[in-house]
């Protein structure tokens, strides 16, 4: 069992909601209701009811309830006195959509570049790899990091005058469509291809903030679009996405392509050669937090990403 299974269980006992608790988890329904069932096998008894209507704690989930606080209060002042006393101002902790494991790659080659800058520093990847801008200022605001990387990100820092954003790329991106669609032998695209087109538009915790990006880009770009929702929770569904999208467009990062897609004949990938749909890859951090590492780390990451944007 994970000890963050205690939390999730804590969130869903006041939430009563699976919906709603995994929301705020940025989990998916399903990931929390593996978790849950896990927590209930291993105490060997039910923790919630559940009907078509409504959840509820049993008596043992209601006894459960403040051993698990206890537990993961415990823990994450645990982990936080270990933080202070043992790593202090030497580490840095990323969160933001340099979750992706695509780029861990990116992750190892940054760290050691900054390793050759200060031999003490130390670059640790935080679990929350949301891209919803307000999630990462909230966790700078709480201490769950040091700072985070998100696409775009200088408009959301408005009102947050504590917060620094360096750009430190701008991110590749390619059109996905059938090999039967009238883009499909173009060598590039650029944004007034894109006019009256319809976008897969993945919708879920992992999706949904990348597509707030993608469409602030062509809204500026003066592109008139329309959408095609896709529940997403996994990036299996994304390929099935792509699979059924018919004359419809997927955008993504260039560099996270999914191998079943690039490795699906029926599909092309094609490069978007238009600066006003290619956004910028952003570090944000408190000011006068950790500033000279961040700044260090900045300019690793830079390098590093310009490095594995040239290999994928």
């Amino acid at each position: 069992m994970e000890i963050d299974y205690l939390r999730e269980f804590t969130v869903l006992a006041r939430q009563l909601n699976y919906r709603e608790a995994a929301a705020e988890l940025h989990l998916s329904q399903s990931t929390l209701s593996r978790h849950i069932t896990a927590l209930e096998a291993l105490y060997g008894v039910p923790l919630f009811q559940r009907d078509r209507h409504a959840v509820h704690l049993t008596d043992a989930g209601v006894f459960l309830l403040d051993y698990a606080k206890g537990i993961w209060d415990q823990y994450s002042l645990s982990r936080e006195h270990m933080q202070r006393l043992f790593a202090g101002e030497h580490l840095l902790r990323i969160s933001g959509v340099i979750g992706h494991p695509s780029l861990y790659p990116c992750i190892r080659d940054a760290e050691s570049l900054l390793h050759d800058i200060d031999p003490t520093a130390t670059l640790r990847i935080e679990r929350n790899a949301s891209a919803v801008p307000g999630d990462q200022i909230d966790e700078l605001d709480n201490d769950g990091a040091d700072c985070a990387l998100l696409f775009s990100a200088v408009d959301d820092l408005e009102g947050h005058d504590d917060l620094a954003c360096l750009p430190l790329a701008t991110v590749p991106m390619a059109l996905i469509v059938r090999r039967d669609h009238p883009l499909a032998s173009a060598p590039s695209i650029d944004a007034t291809m894109l006019e009256g087109g319809t976008f897969v538009q993945l919708t879920g915790p992992d999706f949904s903030a990348h597509w707030r990006v993608f469409g602030k880009l062509l809204d500026r770009a003066g592109i008139g679009y329309t959408t095609m929702p896709y529940p997403a929770n996994s990036e299996y569904d994304a390929v099935r996405a792509a699979d059924v999208m018919g004359r419809h467009l997927y955008l993504t990062q260039r560099y996270a392509i999914l191998p079943a897609m690039a490795q699906n004949p029926d599909l092309v990938a094609i490069p978007l050669a238009d600066e006003r749909l290619t956004p910028s890859l952003d570090l944000i951090y408190r000011l006068g937090h950790k500033e000279g590492l961040a700044r260090n780390a900045a300019s690793c990451l830079a390098e590093a990403f310009r490095r594995f944007t040239e290999t994928h």
